[in-house]
Protein backbone atom coordinates (compact mmCIF):
# COMPACT_ATOMS: atom_id res chain seq x y z
CA UNK A 1 0.00 0.00 0.00
CA UNK A 2 1.03 3.24 -1.17
CA UNK A 3 2.10 5.90 1.77
CA UNK A 4 -0.92 8.53 2.72
CA UNK A 5 -0.70 12.13 0.62
CA UNK A 6 -0.81 15.38 3.26
CA UNK A 7 -3.97 15.98 1.72
CA UNK A 8 -5.55 12.74 2.67
CA UNK A 9 -8.19 12.22 5.78
CA UNK A 10 -7.05 9.31 8.08
CA UNK A 11 -9.77 7.18 6.11
CA UNK A 12 -9.10 7.83 2.92
CA UNK A 13 -6.18 5.17 2.74
CA UNK A 14 -8.10 2.65 3.94
CA UNK A 15 -10.67 3.22 1.41
CA UNK A 16 -8.17 3.31 -1.74
CA UNK A 17 -6.56 0.12 -0.48
CA UNK A 18 -9.94 -2.03 0.24
CA UNK A 19 -10.74 -0.93 -3.66
CA UNK A 20 -7.60 -2.39 -4.64
CA UNK A 21 -8.05 -5.28 -2.79
CA UNK A 22 -11.62 -5.66 -4.77
CA UNK A 23 -10.12 -4.85 -8.18
CA UNK A 24 -7.36 -7.60 -7.47
CA UNK A 25 -9.98 -9.91 -6.64
CA UNK A 26 -12.51 -9.19 -10.07
CA UNK A 27 -9.16 -9.71 -11.71
CA UNK A 28 -8.52 -13.03 -9.96
CA UNK A 29 -12.05 -13.73 -11.01
CA UNK A 30 -11.92 -12.88 -14.26
CA UNK A 31 -8.51 -14.42 -15.15
CA UNK A 32 -9.49 -17.86 -13.16
CA UNK A 33 -12.38 -17.96 -15.90
CA UNK A 34 -10.15 -17.22 -18.84
CA UNK A 35 -8.00 -19.68 -17.08
CA UNK A 36 -10.67 -22.96 -17.34
CA UNK A 37 -11.04 -22.35 -20.97
CA UNK A 38 -6.62 -21.57 -21.84
CA UNK A 39 -5.27 -23.18 -19.27
CA UNK A 40 -2.17 -23.28 -20.51
CA UNK A 41 -2.02 -19.36 -21.92
CA UNK A 42 1.23 -17.98 -20.50
CA UNK A 43 -0.04 -14.66 -19.85
CA UNK A 44 -3.01 -15.91 -18.05
CA UNK A 45 -0.91 -17.76 -15.87
CA UNK A 46 2.07 -15.19 -14.95
CA UNK A 47 -0.62 -12.94 -14.12
CA UNK A 48 -2.13 -15.34 -11.75
CA UNK A 49 0.78 -16.21 -10.18
CA UNK A 50 1.39 -12.23 -9.82
CA UNK A 51 -1.97 -11.56 -8.23
CA UNK A 52 -1.62 -14.52 -6.16
CA UNK A 53 1.26 -13.60 -4.73
CA UNK A 54 0.03 -9.97 -3.79
CA UNK A 55 -2.96 -11.04 -2.25
CA UNK A 56 -1.10 -13.44 0.44
CA UNK A 57 -2.10 -16.55 -1.37
CA UNK A 58 1.54 -17.82 -1.95
CA UNK A 59 0.29 -21.30 -2.46
CA UNK A 60 -2.04 -20.51 -5.38
CA UNK A 61 1.26 -18.79 -6.77
CA UNK A 62 3.52 -21.12 -5.91
CA UNK A 63 1.27 -23.42 -8.44
CA UNK A 64 1.35 -20.89 -10.96
CA UNK A 65 4.76 -20.54 -11.00
CA UNK A 66 5.65 -24.28 -11.43
CA UNK A 67 3.65 -24.33 -13.88
CA UNK A 68 5.16 -21.42 -15.43
CA UNK A 69 8.60 -23.11 -15.60
CA UNK A 70 6.89 -26.70 -17.43
CA UNK A 71 5.22 -24.22 -19.59
CA UNK A 72 8.92 -22.44 -20.20
CA UNK A 73 11.60 -24.36 -18.90
CA UNK A 74 14.17 -21.93 -20.26
CA UNK A 75 12.71 -18.79 -18.69
CA UNK A 76 15.18 -16.83 -16.00
CA UNK A 77 11.76 -15.04 -15.31
CA UNK A 78 9.74 -18.21 -14.61
CA UNK A 79 12.55 -19.36 -12.42
CA UNK A 80 13.00 -16.34 -10.68
CA UNK A 81 9.22 -16.10 -9.97
CA UNK A 82 9.39 -19.55 -8.57
CA UNK A 83 12.26 -19.00 -6.04
CA UNK A 84 10.31 -16.10 -4.77
CA UNK A 85 7.16 -17.77 -4.11
CA UNK A 86 9.50 -21.04 -2.68
CA UNK A 87 11.10 -18.10 -0.36
CA UNK A 88 7.77 -17.18 0.99
CA UNK A 89 6.51 -20.52 1.52
CA UNK A 90 9.58 -21.42 3.40
CA UNK A 91 11.31 -23.91 0.78
CA UNK A 92 14.83 -21.94 0.93
CA UNK A 93 16.68 -25.01 -0.36
CA UNK A 94 14.23 -25.32 -3.71
CA UNK A 95 14.31 -21.18 -3.78
CA UNK A 96 18.18 -21.45 -3.90
CA UNK A 97 17.75 -24.12 -6.55
CA UNK A 98 15.43 -22.00 -8.38
CA UNK A 99 17.37 -18.73 -8.19
CA UNK A 100 20.81 -20.61 -9.34
CA UNK A 101 18.45 -21.64 -12.28
CA UNK A 102 17.58 -18.75 -12.62
CA UNK A 103 21.12 -16.76 -13.10
CA UNK A 104 22.06 -19.76 -14.94
CA UNK A 105 19.64 -18.92 -18.01
CA UNK A 106 20.85 -15.47 -17.88
CA UNK A 107 18.82 -13.59 -14.82
CA UNK A 108 21.10 -10.52 -14.28
CA UNK A 109 19.11 -7.65 -12.09
CA UNK A 110 21.36 -7.94 -8.99
CA UNK A 111 19.46 -4.71 -7.82
CA UNK A 112 15.85 -5.91 -7.99
CA UNK A 113 16.93 -9.41 -6.39
CA UNK A 114 18.48 -7.48 -3.61
CA UNK A 115 15.37 -5.52 -2.74
CA UNK A 116 12.88 -7.96 -3.29
CA UNK A 117 10.99 -8.49 -0.12
CA UNK A 118 9.89 -12.16 -1.05
CA UNK A 119 13.68 -13.33 -0.04
CA UNK A 120 13.53 -12.00 3.00
CA UNK A 121 13.06 -14.86 4.48
CA UNK A 122 16.27 -15.95 2.79
CA UNK A 123 18.69 -12.79 2.50
CA UNK A 124 20.80 -13.50 5.64
CA UNK A 125 22.06 -16.93 4.09
CA UNK A 126 25.35 -16.99 2.93
CA UNK A 127 23.86 -18.47 -0.63
CA UNK A 128 22.19 -15.38 -1.29
CA UNK A 129 25.38 -13.16 -0.67
CA UNK A 130 26.69 -15.45 -3.12
CA UNK A 131 24.27 -15.06 -6.05
CA UNK A 132 24.16 -11.62 -5.69
CA UNK A 133 28.00 -11.19 -6.15
CA UNK A 134 27.86 -13.29 -8.59
CA UNK A 135 25.21 -11.34 -10.71
CA UNK A 136 27.46 -7.79 -9.86
CA UNK A 137 30.47 -9.76 -11.09
CA UNK A 138 29.02 -9.97 -13.97
CA UNK A 139 27.86 -6.56 -14.63
CA UNK A 140 31.50 -5.56 -13.92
Amino acid sequence: MRPARPDETPAEPAVRAAAEERARRLEVEFLEGVRARLPDHPAVVESLGCLYTEMGRYQDGLAADRRMVQMDPASPTAWYNLACSLALTGQADDAFAALEKAVALGYDDAEWMQADDDFASIKNDPRFARLLAQLYARQA
